[in-house]
């Protein structure tokens, strides 16, 4: 029987998300295993147009939108927390969502990804497919991807 140890958890702080998370504190209350609760941002350009975007204010805006995530992340435990004893790690990175996620895996030796649907609607859904079925063609892991709310 698969008992996965190592669950990962991305993090957009939607409603999806949070469905994913109590799934995943599920699934490691039953094998003892551990969840990552991961959120990525982009990285801010250096440049906008003609115009160089001091590098000391975007540091300050990634702090403070790490101090922000992390806020929103523990928010999440705190509606899962008395639901089972799981000790669940949040992290926070910069950079594109796919290559983080797939870095952090590598990094943390996950060996479950639990995600939500993160579904797209009308010509958005058409010209970018979501980073749920990007994962699902990228990574050599198992994935559960939870159905959208009916």
């Amino acid at each position: 029987m698969f008992e996965p140890k190592r669950i990962l958890v991305p993090t957009d702080f939607s409603e999806d998300s949070d469905r994913a998370l109590r799934e995943a504190v599920d699934i490691a209350a039953t094998s003892r295993g551990k969840v990552y609760l991961l959120h990525v941002d982009r990285r801010l350009p250096l440049a906008v147009g003609d115009a160089v975007i001091d590098p000391e204010v975007i540091a300050a805006v990634e702090r403070d939108d790490e101090r922000h995530a992390r806020q929103r992340m523990l928010e999440a435990i705190g509606k899962v927390a008395s639901q089972a004893d799981v000790e669940i790690e949040i992290d926070e990175r910069h950079g594109g969502t796919l290559e983080e996620i797939a870095a952090y895996m590598r990094d943390k030796l996950i060996d479950l990804v639990v995600i939500g649907p993160h579904t797209r609607k009308g010509l958005i859904k058409v010209l970018q497919a979501s980073v749920t079925e990007k994962l699902m063609k990228d990574i050599a892991c198992p994935m559960l991807v939870l159905p959208a709310h009916a």
